[in-house]
Formats: C-alpha cells, sequence, structure tokens
C-alpha cells in the first residue's frame, strides 16, 4: 500500500507489527511487513555503548547540555524534518561522541568526562565543533553557536613586571598621611 502525503506530520515508523516507511522528503509513506532480524555486530556495540554514553551525558555541566539542545532546536528547522521526534540534545551529543571516537581512535568505554572537557575546552564552541567536523554544519546561524562550551577563569599572573614599585608605594602612604593630617586639623576647627 502507498500512500502520498503532503504538510507536516509526525506519523510513526510502526503500527502493530507493519513498518511505515517514509520516502520522497517523507512525502510518500510505503507499509511494509515485518522481516526476521539477525542482531548485527553494530547493535551490540551500541548496546554495550548505552550506559557509558549515558554516564558521560550524566557528567556534562547544564551549561553544555544546554548548547547541545540549542544546536539539536536549530539542526531540525535547518534540516526540515517532518519526524522530529529522534532529534534531541542527547542525540547530538552522541553524533559528537562518535566523532571524536572516530577521530582519537578511542574507545567510548575509554573515555572519560575529562577527555571530553578536554576537547570542548580545545574546541570552545559550536561554531568550532561544527567547523571542526565534529558536529553537521548548519545553513542557519544560531544565536549561542560562539558561546563558550567552558568559561576559564584567568587568575592574575604576579610577577616583577605588574607588581607595584617601591617608589609608588611611598608616595601613597605619603598621600594618606597628609589626608589624615587634613581631617585631623578640621576636625579641629570645629568642621565635621
Amino acid at each position: 500500500m502507498k500512500v502520498y502525503l503532503s504538510g507536516d506530520h509526525k506519523f510513526p515508523k510502526r503500527i502493530g507489527d507493519n513498518i511505515l516507511a517514509y520516502y520522497a522528503n517523507n512525502n510518500v509513506v510505503i507499509l511494509r511487513k515485518p522481516v526476521k532480524r539477525s542482531i548485527l555486530p553494530q547493535n551490540i556495540n551500541i548496546k554495550n555503548n548505552q550506559p557509558y554514553l549515558c554516564a558521560l551525558w550524566g557528567e556534562m555541566t547544564l551549561n553544555i547540555k544546554a548548547l547541545f539542545a540549542d544546536y539539536a532546536k536549530i539542526y531540525k528547522i535547518s534540516t526540515r524534518q517532518k519526524r522530529t521526534q529522534g532529534v534531541s540534545g542527547f542525540s547530538v551529543f552522541l553524533y559528537f561522541v562518535y566523532r571524536v571516537q572516530k577521530r582519537y581512535n578511542t574507545l567510548i568505554r575509554d573515555m572519560s568526562n575529562d577527555f571530553l572537557l578536554n576537547i570542548l575546552k580545545q574546541f570552545n564552541s559550536l561554531r568550532k565543533l561544527m567547523k571542526e567536523s565534529l558536529l553537521y554544519r548548519l545553513n542557519i546561524r544560531l544565536s549561542s553557536q560562539n558561546c563558550k562550551f567552558i568559561t576559564l577563569k584567568k587568575d592574575p599572573v604576579l610577577d616583577a613586571s605588574n607588581m607595584p614599585k617601591p617608589a609608588v608605594i611611598g608616595e601613597l602612604e605619603q598621600d594618606i598621611k597628609s589626608f589624615e593630617q587634613e581631617k585631623f586639623e578640621l576636625e579641629d576647627d570645629g568642621f565635621t
């Protein structure tokens, strides 16, 4: 059975045992009969990686989660997907982690929160992640694409070049003494 659709819809992929297959930019739907499938090695890998991915996602800061969620919202609009249920901040994070795995040849179970945070420090915005192809490039600009994942606090470094010089300190002490003297004289004259 073949059905032609128009307009946006959010129909499921399955109805009972039957499978709905969407084609032609989600405007054509074909009802397929169920097929017996065996478990593939990639399915086993996905199942084994799931606890590690959930643990990594749970350790991310709210700022990072919010930026991934903003990216997911714009990604839905940019790609004009009619079935938008599968795109979320977590799914964008999954794509990011799998790209990191491929680029750095590191297994997901060997990744730590510090490892991912170091990568996010290196590419500290969504724009830089898109530029390095760790995320999909978007046709629409994000309002938060230049927001930092991790804000780095810089402590002032005190060395001989930025320390106050003794001559300046002596002048400040003299100014304080003269101010106190003038204040004392004004109090003696009856001005308070």
